[in-house]
């Protein structure tokens, strides 16, 4: 019988010499997996607007039909998120088992722009033709363009960050992982066109 003891005792180190500590990886696709059963979340919202003014070209034809102008005011509805499905990046400290999680680019978009036509204004002279509905179409279109170059001055971003790396350390206690720190990069002006969702 004792001889039975001896050796069970034995083999208790190697069996738990053998459960092998999670590697990045398996951390990164434990993840994705459980991110993936929800969509993504868009975190923050806002509204922007912008007024844009198109006026004829100069021509003698103005002095005896008169001119047309007109102010098009355009309103736009954006929401921000990150797609914590795209995380690349997950370091692990063997020394004091920390995990460290980059967290992958926020994605920007434009839910929907309108035009505000209560506020909109058009001086037309009295042998020109009114704006077209069209016309007021395409010009709303530059609007959009307009609010696209503004985004780096809205602040999307960062909150969009700040609450997905709080959603992303809950996901990860969630699945038993702790002393958990979410990298939040930092991005400049430029690389904002690359966050807007293609249309």
């Amino acid at each position: 019988m004792r001889r039975i003891t001896l050796i069970l005792l034995a083999l208790l180190p190697l069996a738990f010499s053998c459960r092998r500590a999670p590697e990045a990886e398996d951390i990164r696709a434990d993840i994705v997996r459980e991110v993936n059963r929800t969509p993504m979340l868009y975190t923050v919202k806002a509204r922007a607007q912008v007024i844009v003014t198109q006026q004829d070209e100069p021509g003698s034809y103005k002095r005896y039909f008169g001119s047309r102008v007109v102010l098009v005011p355009v309103i736009a509805n954006l929401k921000a998120g990150v797609d914590l499905s795209r995380i690349e990046t997950v370091i692990i400290n063997r020394q004091d088992n920390s995990i460290l999680i980059v967290l992958p680019p926020p994605v920007i978009e434009i839910e929907s722009t309108t035009i505000d036509s209560a506020h909109l204004v058009t001086e037309v002279g009295p042998l020109r033709y009114d704006f077209s509905e069209d016309e007021i179409a395409s010009i709303a279109l530059k609007g959009r363009e307009r609010i696209k170059e503004l985004l780096p001055q809205l602040d999307l971003v960062r909150p969009a960050q700040e609450e997905a790396a709080q959603m992303l350390v809950s996901v990860c206690e969630k699945l038993g992982y702790r002393n958990v720190t979410v990298e939040i990069p930092d991005y400049n002006t430029r690389q904002y066109a690359g966050f807007l969702k293609k249309d």
